[in-house]
């Protein structure tokens, strides 16, 4: 077990003053939304505070969505320090919703964007909204096209009177939408995920806006990655790190943009999750710097709980040639002594795309069956199930490995690695090859290179299974379900943020599967430390009022059930005080945590 170090005397923490009126752009002729659009901001400054440590995380209150269970009705959140607002993507109704905050910081609802207003101006039929960002009283949203291979929208709002102000067209599947940190910039990464039969496939791709001259005259980029596709001028650039997994795509096209993060020296970092790497742009310019493949962490020191079927909860076990692929979900940027470090949740992610069909009809297309085989010509012809289209991941057991690799008996044993889920290679793994599986259960700390120059390697397990033993591994919709996640990626680091207290850094990590936020100081990059963890689920508690073995049967949420999902984390502060706001995507809540001094 890796050291659960717990610094109190060393962390300082400090208020810092809010000034949500003013504009801190560098530039002194940025457009400012609350100037031009006479918009109320309300002033809270923080007093300085005298040195004290981190105690802990307190559950200031919580909002529920009016959502059926499960359904991504609380899934990113933003604060605007004009209103005093939570801004929170309901994906499940297809609008922003609004909690306002008491005094000492209880969400409560407060009324919601209508993005009709966003589909009529833009002329498209939208989808979901995917993501939110507010910033001194202009409020992002990014909305998928109905049709999420078609580009998206980009719609801003004004945060007080929640007005559309314009809307600006993005690539397909816009994922994330963001600010940089002076406000001048919007981004969005847009995913281009291909459709269920893998015959669509749009180019990944991030919208650049520029709202320098205000939002109606903002100048807005298209950035591909098409200089980097096969006899292009940059293809040479590419290592083997950068995975390009499907054999018909191009470059551009298999690149798929998840999360993005300003920086304050005019660089924007991109995940692109599935390709585990990161690309780099220079804002100025409009244009990529650099992608970097991240590699993989390796399982031969670190342990890992591979495994759901060996009825051991917490088998934590190592394995030489085993690597998990960083592939982070959300990441976010700090800067230490003029250098910019992204922090990253490696989360993993595999491909899997298909459609409910016939077998006839799978079989016809090459596909592979996922259902019963069917034994009559009357089923084979009418009776549907699930055709895999294209899947990159499988079973440790049927990956194809020499008999003399140092992991084959292993891969074998459902109590070792034949349940874990690998990455599928085309041909026999070598012995010298290493097994890779998705995700690295962790996060990191990488500088402006791409190097990694930390990464807590099981402290996440280690932590979360001496707090709680009996439900290590949990799934985030069924608290009746410990051990569940091993074989897939274990607690699921999804949702990360960062914080800048009295002259320190503090990184927040969701744990999407099992639940909770770590807290880590940061201020060192390459000597992080585990402050606490602190998960508001209540396992003993059935997810929804009515239950199946642990399952949602009513879609109806139990909220003594408390949070389950993280999939956003939002640092701001407010009335004197440090807080953290958390979207919870299954239980569709968005609760607020106090950071004590």
């Amino acid at each position: 077990m890796n050291s659960l170090r717990t610094t109190f005397a060393s962390v300082i923490v400090a208020s810092i003053a809010l000034s949500g009126c003013a504009s801190n752009s560098s530039s002194k002729t940025a457009f400012n939304a609350v100037e031009a659009f006479n918009i109320q901001c309300k002033t809270s400054v923080a007093p300085e505070s005298s040195e004290m440590s981190i105690s802990g995380l307190t559950l200031v209150g919580t909002s529920i969505a009016d959502a059926p269970f499960g359904t991504s009705a609380a899934e990113i959140v933003s604060y605007d320090s004009c209103t005093d607002k939570l801004y929170v993507v309901n994906a499940q109704a297809k609008k922003v919703d609004v909690l306002s905050l008491d005094k000492l910081g209880k969400p409560s609802s407060a009324g919601q964007i209508d993005l009709a207003s966003a589909a009529q101006q833009s002329g498209i039929k939208i989808g979901a909204a995917n993501s939110v960002s507010a910033h001194q009283g202009l409020v992002a949203v990014a909305i998928e096209n109905s049709n999420k291979q078609d580009k998206g929208i980009i719609a801003l709002y004004r945060s007080d009177t929640l007005s559309l102000i314009t809307t600006y067209q993005a690539g397909a599947l816009p994922d994330m939408v963001s600010f940089s940190k002076d406000g001048r910039y919007l981004a969005s990464a847009n995913e281009g995920e291909p459709n269920a039969d893998y015959s669509v496939d749009p180019e990944g791709s991030v919208t650049l806006v520029d709202l320098n001259n205000g939002p109606q005259k903002a100048v807005v980029t298209q950035i591909d990655f098409r200089e980097f596709n096969p006899g292009q001028s940059r293809h040479s650039e590419l290592s083997s790190k950068v995975r390009i997994s499907h054999p018909n795509a191009t470059v551009a096209q298999d690149l798929e943009p998840e999360y993005l993060t300003f920086d304050d020296k005019g660089s924007l970092y991109v995940a692109l999750q599935e390709n585990n790497a990161m690309a780099t742009i220079d804002v100025a310019s409009a244009s990529v710097k650099s992608i970097v493949g991240l590699g993989g962490k390796s399982w031969q020191t670190a342990k890992l709980d591979a495994s759901n079927k060996d009825n051991i909860v917490g088998n934590l076990k190592s394995y030489p040639m085993l690597e998990g692929l960083y592939m982070p979900d959300s990441i976010a940027s700090y800067s230490v002594n003029g250098e910019t470090y992204v922090v990253t949740a490696n989360e993993g992610d595999g491909r899997e795309y298909g459609f409910n069909t016939t077998q006839q009809q799978c079989d016809k297309q090459g596909f592979k069956w996922d259902g019963d085989e069917q034994q009559n010509a009357e089923d084979y012809a009418n009776k549907q199930d699930f055709c895999i289209a294209y899947v990159d991941e499988v079973r440790g057991k049927k990956l194809k490995v020499d008999s003399n690799h140092p992991l084959a008996r292993a891969l074998k044993d459902n109590a070792q690695l034949a349940r874990l889920k690998v990455i599928k290679t085309n041909q026999i793994l070598a012995a010298d090859e290493k097994v890779q599986a998705f995700g690295a259960r962790s996060f990191s700390i990488w500088n402006e290179a791409g190097e990694r120059v930390y990464d807590s390697g099981d402290e996440f397990a280690n932590i979360v299974f001496m707090k709680e033993p009996k439900y290590f591994n949990s799934t985030n919709d069924s608290n009746d379900s410990a051990d569940d996640r091993s074989d897939d990626k274990g607690v699921e680091p999804e949702a990360i943020e960062v914080a800048h207290i009295n002259g320190r850094h503090y990184a927040f990590i969701g744990l999407e599967r099992h639940g909770g936020i770590m807290v880590y100081d940061v201020t060192e990059p390459a000597q992080a430390l585990f402050i606490t963890y602190v998960n508001n689920r209540d396992f003993s508690q059935p997810v929804c009022t009515q239950v199946d073995d642990g399952d949602c049967d009513n879609d109806q949420y139990n909220p003594k059930a408390g949070d389950l999902g993280p999939e956003s984390i939002e640092y701001f502060t407010r009335q004197g005080n440090h807080f953290i706001a958390v979207g919870n995507e299954v239980s569709g809540t968005t609760s607020v945590f106090r950071i004590d001094l």
